[in-house]
C-alpha cells in the first residue's frame, strides 16, 4: 500500500490507484537535478554483456619440454599468428586465419608436442549495481547516510538502515526462472528497466501463438503471454495511464541491471503480472484477487507480492483467506498505512492481518531507520519492516508524461518488494526454500536486521537485511584456550568453578552473533555449557580427578551455527596442604576443622613464615578460609611478586579461591605465600592448593 506525503513535503499529489501516492516523476528523456539523466551512456555498457567469444582466438600448451625451435614448427604450421607468449607458462596465445579456426585447432591437437588448445574467452565486468544512474537514491538497497528527493536538504538517512542489497548482489542477481507474481495494477513492461523482467508463459509463446486468439494452453486465459489483467478480462497487462503502482513495485522487485534509471533487489528475476485493481468499480475486489492467485499457483509460482489492503474483519473475508492458504506461495502484503497497532485495531489492513504461516506482514520504516509515520505496525501480526519511504523505482507514461520513467513513491507498498525481492535472491540460491513458503518466512525474518526503533512494534523487531538471508555459511570458531580457577568462589568438597575462555570467532558475512560452549567428563556424552551468548567465556563447576574437554562454536548474524572448535583437555587436582607438593618455613600449625576439605588447616602467625608449593600445570588455586581474625600474605609466582592476599573478612567462610593465576599451556611452576603477620590481623591459614593439568 502507498500512501500520500503529509502536506509539509513540497511534492505534488497525484491521482488514486491503491491508496493516495505522491510522485515526482523523472521522464526517460528528460534531465532531472540528482542525478543527470543526461550523463547517462546509451551506446553499450561496462556490464553485462553477451559473452561472445571469437572462435579464432586460441590458447595452445605444450607438453613439458617442448623445445622453442619446436613450438614455431607447430605455429607455422597452422598459418596461425602469435599474439602472446604467456609468461612462466608453456602457453602462447594464437589468433588462427579468418574462417580457419576449426582447422587451427585440430592441426595443433594431432601435433605431439601440443598438451591442450582452447579458445581464448572474453570476459566482462561482472554486473555492478552502482553503476545505474540512480543508485545514490536507493537508499533502501544501500544507505550511506545520503540526501534523497534528488539531494533535497534535510533528508539525510542514517547509514546501514537498508537491506544490504548492494552486498547481496555480489552473490546472486536471482535467477530468471525464479517468478514473483506481482497482484496489484499493472505493470508497463515497456519501462527501459522492466522490458527483459517479464514472466513469459511457455504454452503462449512461439510459432505466433502470443497473438493468434487461441487458448494455446487450455487454462482459460487467451494470449495470456505475461500475465492477465482480472480487471478487464484481457491480457493487456498494462493500460495507458494507469499502473504507475504495479510498475512501481515491480522496479523495486526486480528492475534490471542494464545502465539505465534504478535497480531491483533482484534484476535478474521475472515478474508475472496480475492486475485486478484499478479505478474501474468492477476492480479491487476479491473475486480478482483470488482469481490472480489462482492464476499464480496453477503456474507454480512461489512468490507473490500483494502491495494492497482494505480494512475489515479477517472472518468476513474466507475466500480471500483460503485462497492464500492453499496457494501454496510465500504471500508478502503490505502491513497498511493507518498508522495504527493492528494486534489491537477492530478492522485491520487485509491480508496482511490475516493470522497464516506463509503471509509476510511488512511495516514501513524510513531513510533513518525508524516506523515511517504512515505504518502499520503490531508486535503479533506484523512480521518485519523494510525501507518504504521515499522510494525511488519505476513509473509508466501517463496523461501528464508522454515517456515512461521514475518516481518516488512512499508506502508499505514499497517496503513489501524490498521483502519480496529479497525472497527471489533466496529462492534463486535455494530452490528448496523456494518450495517451502513456511521456511522461506522463517529464514528472512530470522535473518531481518535487528532495529532498536522497530523493536517492540513488530513480531521481529527487525528489518529485512537481504546479505544475511544469502549467508550460508557459519563462522569460524577458535578453540578454547583459556583455563582459570574463579578467585572469590567457595570450593566445594570435590568440585571447584572455573572458567573456560575462548578467543573471538571471525565470519565472511553477516559477522559472529553468538557462541555456544559444550563439555565432556571423560568419556562421557557432550553437554550444553552455553548455548547461545554473546560472551567469550563460561564458568563450570569441575570435579577433582576428572579430565575434562571443552569445544566451542559460533553463530553469525544470519543464524548459521558454524563447526565446533576443541581444546585440549584439562584435569583438575586437589592437593592437600598436608602434600609433600606443599613446604613449610618458620612456625606453621596444623588446625582440625571439619570446613576445611581436608578436614584441617595448616596456618601460622609469624611474619616471615613462607609456604611454597611445587606443580607442573597450566592453572593453580590457593583456597584458604576468611575471617575476622585472619591477616595477608605476600603472593610470588615463579620468583615474581604478583600480589597481596587477604583473608581478612567480617565473618567465618572456608573453602575460598583467595588467589589464582593461569597459562596458555602447562609447565613447572612455584608459588610462595610468605605471611605479613600483625597484632591485630596475625593469622593465615591454607587449606589447599588445585591445579589445573
Amino acid at each position: 500500500m502507498s500512501r500520500a506525503r503529509p502536506a509539509h513535503r513540497p511534492f505534488a499529489v497525484a491521482a488514486v490507484a491503491v491508496v493516495l501516492a505522491s510522485v515526482i516523476a523523472i521522464p526517460v528523456q528528460a534531465a532531472s537535478p540528482h542525478p543527470n539523466t543526461s550523463m547517462v551512456r546509451r551506446g553499450g555498457h561496462a556490464w553485462d554483456q553477451p559473452a561472445v567469444d571469437d572462435p579464432s582466438r586460441l590458447i595452445v600448451t605444450f607438453r613439458p619440454g617442448t623445445t622453442a625451435a619446436a613450438r614455431t614448427r607447430a605455429m607455422q604450421a597452422t598459418g596461425a599468428r602469435q599474439t602472446t607468449k604467456l609468461p612462466h607458462t608453456r602457453a602462447v596465445a594464437l589468433t588462427a586465419p579468418a574462417g580457419h579456426a576449426n582447422d587451427v585447432m585440430a592441426t595443433l591437437r594431432a601435433d605431439p608436442h601440443v598438451q591442450r588448445v582452447s579458445v581464448d574467452h572474453r570476459r566482462y565486468r561482472d554486473a555492478d549495481p552502482t553503476g545505474e544512474p540512480y543508485w545514490d537514491e536507493l537508499w533502501g538497497l544501500d544507505n550511506l547516510g545520503q540526501e534523497i528527493y534528488g539531494g533535497y536538504p534535510g533528508t539525510a538517512g542514517s547509514p546501514d538502515a537498508d537491506i544490504d542489497a548492494r552486498q547481496a548482489l555480489g552473490i546472486t542477481t536471482g535467477d530468471p526462472a525464479t517468478v514473483v507474481a506481482v497482484i496489484d495494477d499493472g505493470v508497463d513492461f515497456t519501462h527501459p528497466d522492466l522490458a527483459g523482467r517479464a514472466w513469459t508463459n511457455p504454452g503462449e509463446s512461439g510459432g505466433g501463438r502470443e497473438t493468434n486468439g487461441i487458448d494455446d494452453d487450455g487454462n482459460g486465459y487467451i494470449d495470456d503471454v505475461h500475465g492477465w489483467d482480472f480487471c478487464h478480462n484481457d491480457n493487456t497487462v498494462h493500460d495507458f495511464d494507469q499502473d504507475f503502482h504495479g510498475t512501481h513495485v515491480a522496479g523495486t522487485i526486480a528492475a534490471s541491471l542494464n545502465g539505465i534509471g534504478v535497480v531491483g533487489v533482484a534484476p535478474t528475476v521475472s515478474i508475472m503480472a496480475l492486475k485486478f485493481i484499478s479505478d474501474d468499480m468492477d476492480c479491487g475486489l476479491d473475486s480478482g484477487a483470488i482469481a490472480a492467485i489462482d492464476y499464480a499457483k496453477s503456474f507454480g509460482v512461489h512468490i507473490a507480492n500483494a502491495s494492497w489492503g482494505g480494512r475489515g474483519r479477517p472472518q468476513d473475508a474466507p475466500e480471500l483467506h483460503d485462497a492464500i492458504a492453499n496457494s501454496g506461495m510465500l504471500f508478502v502484503a503490505a502491513a497498511g498505512n493507518d498508522g495504527d497497532n493492528s494486534d489491537t485495531d477492530p478492522l485491520p489492513s487485509l491480508p496482511a492481518a490475516f493470522d497464516l504461516p506463509n503471509i509476510v506482514s511488512v511495516a514501513a520504516i524510513d531513510n533513518s531507520g525508524g516506523l515511517a509515520w504512515f505504518s502499520n505496525y503490531g508486535k503479533t501480526t506484523v512480521d518485519i519492516a523494510a525501507p518504504g519511504e521515499g522510494i525511488l523505482s519505476a513509473l509508466p507514461p501517463d496523461a501528464k508524461h508522454s515517456q515512461p520513467g521514475w518516481g518516488w513513491l512512499d508506502g508499505t507498498s514499497m517496503a513489501a518488494p524490498h521483502v519480496s525481492g529479497t525472497a527471489a535472491l533466496v529462492a534463486s540460491v535455494f530452490p528448496s526454500l523456494a518450495a517451502d513458503p513456511n521456511a522461506l518466512k522463517a529464514r528472512l525474518l530470522s535473518t531481518g536486521k535487528p532495529d532498536s526503533a522497530t523493536a517492540g512494534e513488530t513480531v521481529t523487531g527487525r528489518v529485512v537485511d537481504a546479505f544475511r538471508a544469502l549467508d550460508t555459511v557459519g563462522p569460524v570458531a577458535q578453540a578454547p584456550s583459556g583455563y582459570a580457577f574463579v578467585t572469590g568462589a567457595t570450593m566445594g568438597r570435590s568440585t571447584i568453578s572455573t572458567r573456560v575462555a575462548w578467543p573471538g570467532a571471525s565470519d565472511d558475512q553477516s559477522g559472529v552473533a553468538a557462541y555456544g560452549l559444550q563439555s565432556r567428563a571423560g568419556a562421557g556424552g557432550w553437554v550444553t555449557v552455553v548455548g547461545a551468548s554473546s560472551s567469550r567465556n563460561a564458568t563450570r563447576s569441575l570435579a577433582f580427578g576428572t579430565t575434562y574437554a571443552f569445544r566451542d562454536r559460533a553463530r553469525d548474524g544470519a543464524g548459521n551455527w558454524g563447526a565446533f572448535a576443541s581444546g585440549d583437555t584439562v584435569l583438575p587436582l586437589r592437593y592437600q596442604d598436608t602434600s609433600s607438593s606443599v613446604t613449610y618455613s618458620r612456625s606453621w600449625h596444623s588446625y582440625s576443622t571439619s570446613s576445611a576439605s581436608g578436614g584441617r588447616t595448616h596456618y601460622a602467625s609469624r611474619r616471615g613464615a613462607a609456604v611454597t608449593f611445587r606443580f607442573t600445570g597450566r592453572a593453580f588455586a590457593v583456597i584458604a578460609p576468611k575471617g575476622p581474625t585472619r591477616g595477608s600474605a605476600k603472593l610470588y609466582v615463579d620468583g615474581v611478586y604478583v600480589s597481596t592476599v587477604s583473608l581478612h573478612r567480617s565473618s567465618t567462610l572456608p573453602r575460598i579461591v583467595v588467589a589464582a593465576r593461569s597459562w596458555s599451556a602447562s609447565g613447572a611452576h612455584t608459588v610462595k605465600l610468605v605471611v605479613s603477620a600483625t597484632a591485630r590481623y596475625p593469622r593465615f591459614d591454607i587449606d589447599a592448593f588445585a591445579i589445573l593439568k
